[in-house]
């Protein structure tokens, strides 16, 4: 979930706990040291030697990423030792980073209630608490660290983070404001901020913000990667261009930011650098699902050149023709126009000025000269078609023909519960209906958990299908909560499903994924999509961090229906992650990776285009 976690497990090589690194989960020093030290009532020297020699050898095997053989000294520890702190912290801390976040949690109270005046134990079970969602627990914990020492660095930190991912980004500024002031040399501070200040809409400040973080870590890529996706998605495309090439030296066996500058040439109408960007990006990596995406744009794009190349041409003769029609209209009305002044200034010097503008605009738009801005030159012509011809005329020379890419498409979207399908893909099944596809929804469950009247979620699911425009949907009896014992006939009725409507593509869960309904779907599936040539596992708000998406898609234009499905679900209202600002904000941060305003992301289980 942030940045600091992956580095954590390179500093897990300092176990032996001279110093708590920033960002880690590991407890403070001094009392880790003092669980080694202080000997237990009736503990002969040979038990504090054996448990001396398994807690070094588990440290060994932590250090050497051996995380299982590590989880499994901890435990023969505690076995010989039962709450031992020091154990219970660092065997937590593994469990959190190999995922097991319920035994995570289950262990880190164990250790606070060992020593229950370590703050920094309560920070590190926030963390936990908020990469499985529970946002509401984590920020009480933090707050109270905070009470306790108002200057503690990670639960500022954690804090912070816990307000964005509700969809508070007031509280977060304030936290984050507090946390700057006292260490303003925090570049994941820096990160946080920019995070929150695009869930505003505060573009430019965030760009500010992570320009600062740029100038205390120059050569991290991961804060360069950010700067260069804000860039991209405020069409700042020089300073985007700059950025991603810096971040492309950095790690240059990354097909990323290739794949990001191909997108930034294909927006400028450099077809041929695009072009080789995004094969080095497939040579990088062939299976590289963005690199592809990026490729068949390239493609309808050359297709699509000739076209607009053709129009370019029809709306300058349209400037001239307009030019011919204004003049003779004026000899013909001349009379009625100086009786009045407005209309003769209006006629007789704005509209020829912006036609004669228009003209020029369209002579030079390829003039390769550094003080031109061929958007402003486009924005000015398209002033002057409205005002020469109407807004219906500028819609008719202006449209594109619609690229019916999904067209053909037979669609099965997978949830197991009544709302899992509309948070994790509603704009994707808008965009995939509205290019041509056919798309049916499969829920196997009532949700019967989530209501007090089960009837009340399926009618939820039904209206919500009618607006999604579904062309069929079918809501199972499977009991909520207790898919992870019906694997086998979840994966018999998603084959049989499959089979009867000739899927081609499927969307369904991931397998990071904190409920276990979820994973029990993703599993099921897996084994019953086998054959499908494209499936996507979407992240919903149960998914957990380790979530690694390879597949975007814009749904700027679809983000308010997007909500309203989502909104169609009322029996859920209660819950914080319904909150219309934390499904948007979610697309918001998607969407910055991509240089779009929202997105959804997915990861890619097949995919064959």
């Amino acid at each position: 979930m942030h940045r600091l976690l992956h580095s954590s497990l390179a500093l897990f090589t300092l176990a032996a706990a001279t110093a708590r690194p920033a960002g880690a989960l590991a407890p403070p020093a001094a009392a880790a040291a003092q669980a080694r030290i202080v000997p237990r009532a009736g503990e002969s020297r040979g038990g504090r030697d054996a448990v001396e020699a398994l807690r070094q050898n588990a440290r060994s095997q932590a250090s050497a990423r051996r995380f299982a053989d590590a989880i499994a000294g901890y435990e023969r520890l505690l076995a010989l030792a039962p709450g031992d702190a020091d154990a219970l912290a660092h065997l937590a801390q593994l469990q959190a980073w190999t995922g097991d976040y319920d035994q995570a949690i289950v262990h880190y109270r164990e250790a606070i209630a060992a020593r229950p005046l370590d703050p920094g134990l309560e920070s590190d079970l926030a963390d936990v608490l908020t990469w499985t969602n529970r946002l509401e627990e984590a920020e009480r914990l933090y707050e109270r660290v905070l009470a306790r020492d108002p200057h503690h660095h990670e639960a500022l930190k954690g804090l912070a983070r816990a307000s964005l991912l509700r969809g508070d980004p007031a509280s977060a500024a304030r936290v984050l404001d507090r946390a700057l002031e006292l260490y303003p040399k925090d570049v994941d501070l820096h990160l946080d901020r920019a995070r929150m200040l695009s869930q505003k809409g505060n573009l430019d400040e965030a760009i500010q913000t992570l320009e600062r973080a740029v100038k205390l870590a120059p050569s991290e890529p991961d804060v360069l990667r950010h700067l260069a996706e804000a860039y991209q998605q405020k069409k700042d495309w020089r300073n985007a261009q700059e950025t991603w090439l810096r971040v492309a030296q950095l790690v240059p066996d990354a097909p990323e930011s290739h794949v990001a500058l191909g997108r930034i040439y294909l927006a400028l109408g450099k077809l041929s650098l695009a072009r080789e960007h995004d094969a080095l990006a497939l040579r990088m990596s062939p299976t590289d699902a963005a690199a592809h995406q990026l490729d068949a744009d390239l493609d309808r794009e050359a297709r699509l050149a000739p076209v607009r190349t053709a129009t370019d041409w029809f709306e300058l003769l349209a400037y001239a023709v307009l030019l011919g029609l204004l003049v003779l209209v004026m000899q013909r009305s001349r009379r009625s126009l100086r009786r009045q002044p407005a209309a003769w200034t209006f006629a007789m010097y704005v509209v020829p000025g912006f036609l004669v503008l228009g003209i020029l605009a369209h002579s030079v738009r390829t003039t390769p000269w550094p003080w031109f801005d061929p958007r402003l030159f486009g924005a000015v012509s398209d002033v002057v078609l409205f005002l020469g011809f109407g807004v219906a005329f500028v819609a008719a020379l202006r449209v594109q023909p619609k690229a019916r890419e999904f067209e053909g498409e037979v669609v099965l979207a997978i949830g197991a519960h009544p709302d899992d399908i509309e948070l994790g893909c509603a704009g994707l099944i808008l965009k995939l209906k509205a290019s041509g596809a056919r798309v049916y929804g499969l829920t196997l469950t009532r949700g019967e958990k989530g209501a007090d009247r089960p009837e009340q979620r399926e009618l939820e699911a039904k209206k919500s299908a009618e607006f999604l425009g579904l062309d069929g949907q079918w809501i199972l009896d499977f009991a909520d909560t207790g898919l992870q014992e019906k694997i086998p006939l979840l994966k018999g009725v998603i084959e049989s499903k499959i089979k009867e409507l000739g899927a081609t593509v499927v969307l369904t869960h991931t397998d990071v994924d904190v409920h276990g309904d979820h994973r029990a779907v993703f599993a099921a599936t897996r084994e019953a999509a086998r054959s499908v040539r494209t499936v996507l596992c979407y992240e919903d708000v149960s998914t957990t961090d380790q979530f690694t998406p390879n597949f975007y898609v814009d749904i700027t234009h679809y983000i308010d229906d997007h909500l309203k499905a989502c909104a169609l679900h009322r029996t859920q209202d209660r819950r914080s992650y319904m909150d219309p600002q934390v499904i948007q904000g979610r697309a918001a941060h998607r969407g910055m990776q991509i240089g779009v305003h929202f997105a959804m992301a997915f990861r890619t289980l097949n995919m064959v285009r």
